[in-house]
């Protein structure tokens, strides 16, 4: 297991202290819990990698909602000048 991938991972959760993380064996797709504590000494010694990818996922993820915002503004803006142009069509 790359432990920047799973200290990226556990860094997404919303617990503050995982105690174990769960990986996915790629050929039979069980699910093995692995204790945090026993990869805590990888964990450190990548530990400035993996606040580069937490950084890097949370700015991409601000983005993305931003976008998402302002398409729904212009949706919005659009659908009031839609509804303007047809009270004045209709009060000639």
């Amino acid at each position: 297991m790359d432990p920047v991938l799973v200290g990226f991972e556990l860094g997404k959760l919303k617990k503050k202290n995982p105690t174990h993380y769960q990986a996915n064996c790629p050929a039979c797709r069980t699910v093995n819990k692995v204790s945090v504590r026993e990869m805590q000494s990888d964990l450190d010694s990548v530990a400035e990698e993996i606040q580069a990818m937490l950084t890097e996922h949370a700015e991409a993820k601000a983005k993305a909602r931003a976008e998402k915002q302002a398409k729904a503004r212009e949706k919005s803006e659009q659908q009031k000048s839609k509804k303007k142009g047809k009270s004045k069509a209709q009060a000639k």
